[in-house]
């Protein structure tokens, strides 16, 4: 695939379940549970008609077939998942640097947390912690 460490690759949730077995064809359930996923989050609503059409006829010709081969459907297919990925992590995202900013008031204060425990500023600052704070947001 490419050339990222191990521990970066989730194995879990919306991002892993973009890395397929198999890279030279879309399997109906991939899809299935793809499309699935993004109307729980609410992200489908979000697209256009069209997408959202060609997404469907995408699940049609891949339950009528087990899979998609074609490379320009795949691609179409694909953009559209990435499409709806963005617009999930951006809200993870955003959530997360909300909450990192309202903990960074509360911290700053006067004889506050970052006083007695000056690496909470450091994780504040981490694009790694502001994603987790999103995510326990995004969870509640």
């Amino acid at each position: 695939m490419c050339a990222t460490p191990v521990d970066s690759i989730p194995s879990k949730g919306w991002v892993g379940g973009l890395f397929m077995q198999n890279a030279n064809s879309l399997t109906y359930s991939w899809l299935v549970g793809f499309w699935r996923r993004s109307i729980r989050n609410r992200s489908w609503g979000r697209l256009s008609t069209a997408e959202r059409g060609l997404y469907r006829c995408a699940l049609w010709v891949a339950k009528a077939r087990s899979k998609i081969t074609n490379t320009r459907l795949m691609v179409q297919v694909l953009r559209i998942v990435l499409k709806l990925l963005e617009r999930f992590q951006s809200r993870i995202v955003k959530a997360g640097r909300a909450r990192a900013a309202a903990m960074f008031e509360a911290y700053a204060r006067p004889k506050g947390v970052f006083s007695w425990a000056p690496g909470v500023r450091d994780w504040l600052h981490d694009p790694r912690y502001q994603t987790y704070l999103g995510l326990l947001e995004v969870n509640r």
